[in-house]
């Protein structure tokens, strides 16, 4: 290659710009990379100090074709900038001339940033006759931001797009238009890639309009797991404004929606959610899951007068029910509520027992604290820590009672202790009211209970140790069991290691993935003791 003369090269890039020659200057500034940084300079001052129309169109494409210029000269994006402030219509020409496209992306991010109303429909007719994937997601990213509407049903082509940058992109720009068609765009598109979901969710839990909001109410109601994880997300991020859309689904007959409605609610912490809850167990719903959800949401919520009512739900038919009742009594607790504790287990009987035995399990530390001097409560609390609790149970009342000065517990005797190997079983549940209810249970029937509130734990200690089953969740934030099953079946196959999917969810879809994913069985919640045994028994023997 022959030697630049550079200051023939600066000679005649002068010459250009007098006679308004863009190709030829365009050829000059292509030369650039061959000749010394301070001719570069030089140069490109020159074009910066032309007339906007000869400007324009030779900066554009030289911060479009040769990005490492525009870092080492940042004065040329900000001429390249002031000039299309100034004279907005050259860019709408460029663009429309359509025959530069170093230049084109540059200029439609700058129409972007100004904005350039006035070059939509240039950058419409790019998105049309274009085939180059980075200029049409700088014009989708473009028509997002000028925001005009009329880019509305282009954009949404790209929704479907083969190439998932250019959908999300397109995501995000329908997202800045906040239209209704563009949210109803959006929302046809949830229920594919998890990450575009999410990216959608994110939209509608920013857009503040009523319609966004029932929108994004419908992921709760959505058949895949991973969806109606970010689902709540993203309604609990909404706040105070998906209130009254979440109340109202407690009226709904699918019932899967009404607990991950009145799961949303707990973590709201709202008191107006208060009545509409009571007002759902008032009617006393057939489906235990629905009276469990209500409970551990109303111990969340904050209660005064309401606490009372919480009682009721210590007697409830379904021995986990019983369970996240008594921890929203033990949050609520107070002498009321006290005094109501105290007539219920003074009977002496096998459910007054039961009753107590419940407050442990479920760690009430307030319940226990304040009923210990009671002898109807310390006698059976007193005989169960010491022979038939789990010796985490166990430890942990030891300490909490010593460090309230209420006395110490006996320890087992040696007839009382066993030596018996027990199989360790893996819990995994976001709940931790669950988890102690799993702790109980496999304690009770001989097995060695390790519980995960996080599923990636569960995962980790997985690839450290085989337990002799693994009971994992079905909705879990983050990591759904469906991909917790995925990923133990990497190091584990079924007939190695059972995994069984235990879950409120009732649908199709979501059964067949768990299959799909490597898992062994599927049990419904709420489960008993004697429901987890015979699994137990099936695949342990």
């Amino acid at each position: 290659m022959a030697e630049i003369n550079e200051q023939d090269l600066l000679d005649e890039i002068q010459f250009d710009i007098k006679e308004k020659d863009l190709i030829k200057g365009k050829l000059v500034l292509a030369s650039l990379g061959a000749v010394s940084r301070e001719t570069k300079r030089k140069a490109l001052l020159q074009v910066a100090q032309a007339d906007n129309d000869f400007a324009v169109p030779l900066l554009a494409g030289v911060i479009g074709a040769y990005p490492d210029l525009a870092e080492t000269f940042p004065f040329i994006r900000e001429t390249l900038f002031s000039k299309v402030l100034e004279s907005p219509g050259i860019t709408v020409d460029v663009l429309s001339q359509h025959n530069n496209r170093d230049a084109e992306a540059v200029l439609m991010e700058m129409a972007a940033e100004v904005p350039i109303p006035e070059a939509v429909p240039a950058v419409l007719g790019i998105l049309k006759a274009e085939q180059d994937p980075k200029t049409i997601r700088a014009a989708v990213s473009a028509l997002g931001t000028i925001g005009d509407p009329a880019a509305e049903g282009p954009l949404s082509e790209y929704l479907y797009s083969g190439d998932r940058e250019l959908v999300m992109a397109a995501v995000e720009a329908l997202g800045r238009l906040k239209t209704p068609g563009a949210i109803q765009h959006l929302s046809k598109r949830l229920g594919g890639d998890l990450a575009v979901d999410t990216l959608i969710m994110d939209i509608l839990a920013r857009v503040e309009a009523p319609e966004t909001v029932e929108k994004l109410n419908e992921t709760l109601a959505s058949s895949k797991a991973e969806v109606r994880a970010a689902g709540k997300k993203k309604m609990l991020a909404v706040g105070a404004t998906a209130l009254r859309v979440l109340v109202r689904n407690l009226s709904g007959k699918n019932k899967d929606l009404v607990i991950h409605s009145l799961n949303v609610l707990g973590e709201m912490g709202d008191p107006a959610a208060v009545a509409p809850i009571r007002k759902l167990l008032h009617g006393h719903p057939e489906d235990p899951n629905i009276r469990f959800a209500a409970y551990e949401a109303l111990g969340k919520l904050p209660l005064d007068k309401e606490a009372f009512s919480l009682a009721v739900g210590l007697t409830d038919s379904d021995g986990s029910v019983r369970s996240v009742a008594a921890k929203a009594v033990d949050r609520h607790f107070n002498p009321p509520l006290a005094a109501g504790l105290i007539n219920m287990i003074s009977g002496a009987d096998s459910e007054a027992v039961a009753l107590v035995h419940t407050i442990l399990d479920a760690q009430c530390d307030r319940i226990v604290v304040g009923l210990w001097e009671e002898e109807a409560f310390r006698r059976p609390a007193s005989d169960y820590l010491v022979r038939g609790a789990h010796s985490d149970i166990r430890s942990h009342f030891k300490t909490l009672l010593a460090e309230k000065g209420l006395g110490d517990l006996t320890q087992p005797t040696p007839a009382e202790q066993t030596d018996k190997v027990r199989l360790k079983v893996f819990a995994v549940d976001d709940s931790k009211m669950i988890l102690n209810i799993y702790r109980s249970m496999l304690h009770h029937l001989g097995y060695e209970p390790c519980l995960f509130e996080f599923p990636a734990s569960a995962l980790e200690q997985v690839q450290k140790e085989k337990p002799a089953m693994v009971l994992t969740d079905l909705n879990m934030p983050d990591i759904t069991g469906i991909d917790l099953a995925k990923g133990m079946r990497k190091f584990y196959a079924k007939d190695e290691l059972p995994i069984v999917m235990v879950t409120t969810q009732d649908e199709n879809e979501d059964s067949l993935a768990a299959l799909a994913a490597g898992v062994n069985a599927i049990v419904q919640k709420p489960f008993t003791e004697e429901q987890i045994g015979a699994v137990l028994a099936e695949y342990l023997g």
